[in-house]
């Protein structure tokens, strides 16, 4: 952090920064306690007085609504995605690309939820469409990144594909928005369903449901690269 070497006291953090920073400083408590959080619990959380807290944004509810729809960002999983090794077998390369992207469509559900709940933003018709938009468009960009790393992932194996790449990847993105759908559909209806598995996601994107020779898969994770390098799918 920037020091003021006037007063040796750390410099203020320029609106932006600080904005965000609040954002991210609050996402635990918001994320543990909802609608009910105090404007204490979240001043504490940031670090600042209150009424700093609210120097900063309108009100609980605008700050609330920021604080979930940041936490929403779709580009959160783009440095998840950039880290799978993409020299590793196919088959362990999509189970970590199945593990990130469930996680992150659960993460971005769960915060979407929180924003519903919150109603409309009555902050101003204006400035309300004006930061939907904003938002909106970040969401864009943040959707073709994750797609250009699913893409990245599965180029190596572009020959093999009976579909483009680009396809392949809408159709990936399809499938495993639709398991997190429908398992959050059985949560509400209190329905106990067996979820589908990594394992078995791959499996299903790989193979299809066509019975044939291979073995039963199973829940394990991949194993681990063979000696000869040799790609096990």
């Amino acid at each position: 952090m920037p020091t003021d070497q006037r007063t040796g006291r750390a410099a203020p953090l320029p609106p932006a920064e600080r904005r965000r920073a609040i954002l991210r400083a609050v996402r635990p408590v918001v994320a543990e306690r909802g609608l009910e959080v105090t404007t204490r619990e979240l001043a504490e959380a940031a670090g600042v007085a209150e009424g700093t807290l609210f120097r900063v944004f309108a009100d609980k509810r605008a700050l609330l609504r920021e604080a979930a729809l940041d936490a929403a960002d779709a580009s959160e999983a783009v440095a998840e995605l950039a880290a799978i090794d993409v020299t590793a077998p196919l088959d362990r390369r999509l189970h970590q690309v199945v593990e990130v992207t469930v996680a992150r469509v659960e993460r971005v559900m769960v915060w979407m939820s929180l924003v519903h709940r919150l109603g409309p933003d009555d902050s101003g018709q204006a400035d309300a469409a004006q930061a939907h938009q904003a938002w909106a468009a970040r969401q864009r960009d943040a959707r073709a990144a994750v797609h250009d790393e699913l893409a990245r992932l599965l180029a190596p194996d572009a020959a093999r594909l009976r579909m483009p790449v680009t396809d392949a990847v809408e159709l990936l993105d399809a499938l495993l928005l639709g398991v997190v759908v429908r398992g959050e559909q059985d949560r509400r209806r209190g329905v106990q369903a067996q979820p589908l598995t990594p394992a078995r996601l791959v499996d299903l994107l790989l193979h299809g449901v066509l019975a044939d020779a291979r073995p039963a898969v199973t829940d394990a994770p991949p194993a681990p690269d063979r000696k000869d390098g040799a790609d096990p799918c």
